[in-house]
């Protein structure tokens, strides 16, 4: 009966922290949540505005865990225009699993962005085609492993 109790805890806390994108396979970026408080219905995004195009993609597969970890993971879509984007945490008013008119942005700009090159060195230089993680600050660039993309929450106000 313990070991029943257990798994069903276990489970609800698992699903809790899922969104109905369901659970990301590729885990493309990762990072860490801070200043988020877990009763906010928060989703992921990726923003940009490219070749005069604004793009808001809030429909892939993302695990935020707001209980255990404290971290996400989400896949990048494939089917994007190119350029560069950010990935932003925001409340879903609507409960639609993705970023709306309405919704609110919680995350800083966190001087990182998620490039997607059509080619090697397009919008960077390091860049690869495909997604790449530019650090602002730095320069850098991650090509592989695209983690410690943490966000933090705006200060309330």
């Amino acid at each position: 009966m313990k070991n029943m109790l257990a798994v069903a805890v276990l489970g609800t806390v698992a699903l809790s922290s899922c969104t109905l994108a369901g659970n990301p396979v590729r885990k493309d970026v990762t990072g860490q949540l801070r200043g988020f408080s877990a009763n906010q219905n928060l989703g992921l995004a990726l923003v940009g505005f490219n070749n005069g195009q604004y793009t808001a993609d809030g429909t892939q597969s993302q695990v935020i865990d707001k209980f255990l970890t404290g971290g996400f993971a989400l896949d990048l879509p494939t089917n994007l225009p190119y350029g560069t984007y950010r990935v932003i945490v925001f409340r879903d008013a609507n409960n639609d699993n993705r970023f709306n008119t309405g919704d609110t942005v919680l995350s800083r700009d966190n001087g990182k962005l998620v490039v997607y090159a059509q080619r090697d060195n397009q919008f960077f230089n390091g860049t690869r085609r495909g997604w790449n993680l530019y650090t602002s600050a730095s320069g850098s660039v991650q090509t592989t492993l695209l983690n410690n993309y943490d966000l933090d929450a705006i200060a309330a106000r």
